[in-house]
């Protein structure tokens, strides 16, 4: 059965444009003019015979046709790039560009590489360290991310990873002065360290039953590494999860004083368009981690 499709150059302009959201960014990329990127989008349009795009004085945005097609198109191209890619190759690809946050990748995965890299010397790993937005993988050069959030995202797979949970952390000497953390009605006295927001404190205060301590309080530290420094150094009492915090209470640096967790329904997941899997390297870097936590 013959395929049914419009001329491929008209294909690829539509699929930049529609992820650029812009005939120039379009044209820039191709490298072509923009009224060869305009010519290309009416040849795709008159052929399915709908429109594809709202044209605006100072924007564009997709029609509905537009963007049932996007991400189809966009998902091809994937698949097509990644074979060729892979032809040719029988091992691992030498280099693979992994997106991570940066307390996920200081606090749970850098102890753990040693493993993978002795287990796939001939993989080379790019780790890009950034916050726990997601990876726009159309527009960046990432083969594989593992990003904070529902896992609830347009165009990738994603398997969860690692669930956080939430509990008060504290340097040792907070349970031993004269305002014992021994006695939760003494955290009122105490600075609390929050993450980025208050929100997170204030759900654990709610589940504790605690109301008159201030959730709207205390210093922002929009950085989970700094945060958990600054546990340590007695600077005040931070909500911490086990997965970054378990070896800090295993010496013995910080305590957990209360027995109360709240529980999170976000958590960390691996994530990557199913056609970057095709890569044997991406594979093999996923199941790794995945096989982490199965293992235990």
């Amino acid at each position: 059965m013959a395929r049914r499709l419009p001329p491929l150059n008209s294909l690829k302009c539509f699929e930049a444009a529609g992820r650029l959201l812009s005939f120039t960014a379009a044209a820039r990329e191709l490298n072509v003019t923009q009224a060869a990127i305009s010519h290309q989008i009416k040849v795709i349009e008159e052929y399915l015979g709908v429109s594809l795009f709202d044209r605006y004085p100072r924007r564009l945005a997709l029609t509905e046709p537009g963007k049932a097609l996007l991400p189809e198109v966009t998902e091809a191209f994937d698949r097509v790039s990644t074979a060729i890619g892979a032809l040719g190759q029988e091992s691992y690809s030498s280099q693979i560009s992994v997106r991570l946050g940066p307390s996920f990748a200081a606090r749970w995965l850098s102890p753990r590489l040693k493993y993978f890299w002795l287990q796939y010397p001939e993989i080379d790993l790019c780790l890009f360290h950034v916050a726990n937005a997601p990876t726009d993988f159309a527009r960046e050069d990432i083969d594989i991310a593992v990003t904070y959030g529902d896992g609830s995202w347009p165009g990738v797979v994603a398997d969860k990873l690692l669930g956080l949970d939430f509990f008060p952390i504290c340097a040792p000497g907070f349970m031993h002065n004269d305002k014992p953390l021994t006695k939760i009605e003494n955290l009122r006295y105490y600075t609390l360290l929050h993450d980025a927001e208050y929100r997170c404190w204030r759900d654990w205060l709610e589940l504790a039953g605690i109301d008159d301590v201030k959730a709207e309080s205390g210093n922002i530290i929009d950085d989970t590494n700094v945060l958990i420094q600054a546990a340590v150094d007695g600077q005040g009492i931070a909500l911490g999860s086990t997965a970054f915090v378990q070896d800090l209470l295993d010496s013995g640096r910080l305590v957990k004083p209360f027995d109360i967790t709240l529980e999170n329904d976000n958590a960390y997941f691996v994530v990557c368009p199913e056609a970057h899997l095709q890569n044997p390297a991406v594979r093999a870097f996923k199941n790794w981690l995945l096989g982490l936590v199965e293992s235990g």
